[in-house]
């Protein structure tokens, strides 16, 4: 039976949202690790007006990602710009599901034009339910940043929260042959500490062998979207800083720090495809595609 769709809930900000211990509170509230059926069909809506981009944090985030300081947001770095915002719906006392086990699983999102470092910005962002599947709960999160009234980026980032009864995983699909690497890098130990701070993401399985394995890590993993930002960083050098770009990333497996990458790509009629492979055996952490608009 379908079930009636709930009121929406809705969150405004004339300053940037706190949620600080979000991950903490969630686990101590008792949160389940699937909604019951009767949250499926809760939606959220948040908006934050006058966002700007916080210098030191982006500051850092160039030099953990080595990106230049061309006066111009990088897009990912939008993205953590944007996750106050989706922490106040996740971490709000409504939210269904326990924040700490949720797998990002991809990120699509749309750069409309060139945004500079101290524009002010509104953005907003809704949830709207989550989709039961035969993994676990899925959950889109739709963000857009405005300067002036005009839609200068969109973003979606859909979630899981996977469902202990899960069958095996499927297959893996079979890999076109990529040819020679791109680029090929080592990632440290701590490059979950350094880059939790500009990106706003302190899963405690990003930050140390320790806290990873309360989660049943063996080691501490790194940021998908460090690892992301880091591929379209280097897919980006040739192309013109002004391109309006899409950005489709897809986490295919977690990356165990220490570890060491490659990226690969290939162009095809209209995009750039490319993976991020896990060094010595290749398997792929993300996959993904750039496009232009």
């Amino acid at each position: 039976m379908t079930q009636p769709a709930a009121t929406p809930i809705s969150l405004d900000f004339q300053h940037r949202p706190r949620n600080g211990w979000a991950l903490a509170r969630s686990l101590l509230a008792g949160r389940p690790a699937q909604a019951p059926d009767g949250a499926l069909t809760i939606t959220f809506s948040a908006s934050w007006q006058g966002a700007q981009a916080p210098a030191a944090k982006l500051q850092a985030y160039r030099q953990r990602c080595g990106l230049p300081a061309n006066h111009t947001l990088p897009p990912l770095f939008l993205h953590a710009m944007a996750m106050p915002l989706h922490m106040a719906v996740m971490s709000h006392a409504r939210f269904p599901l326990r924040l700490l086990g949720l797998v990002h699983l991809s990120n699509h999102m749309q750069c409309l034009r060139p945004i500079g470092d101290g524009e002010v910005l509104d953005m907003d962002c809704r949830m709207d339910g989550l989709l039961a599947t035969d993994r676990g709960q899925e959950f889109t999160l739709h963000t857009r940043l405005l300067a002036g009234g005009e839609t200068v980026w969109t973003e979606r980032s859909t979630f899981l929260a996977p469902s202990p009864h899960r069958g095996p995983k499927p297959a893996p699909a079979a890999q076109p042959d990529w040819g020679p690497p791109l680029a090929q890098w080592a990632v440290a130990g701590n490059a979950g500490r350094q880059f939790a701070s500009p990106s706003g993401d302190w899963n405690p399985i990003h930050i140390s062998a320790l806290s990873a394995r309360l989660f049943g890590y063996p080691r501490a993993i790194g940021h998908g979207m460090f690892s992301a930002a880091r591929c379209v960083a280097l897919l980006q050098r040739d192309r013109p800083a002004c391109e309006a770009i899409e950005i489709d990333v897809r986490f295919k497996r977690p990356l165990l720090i220490p570890g060491e990458v490659a990226l690969h790509s290939r162009q095809e009629a209209d995009c750039t495809r490319f993976v991020l492979k896990v060094l010595p055996h290749g398997e792929p952490h993300i996959e993904g595609a750039l496009r232009s608009l």
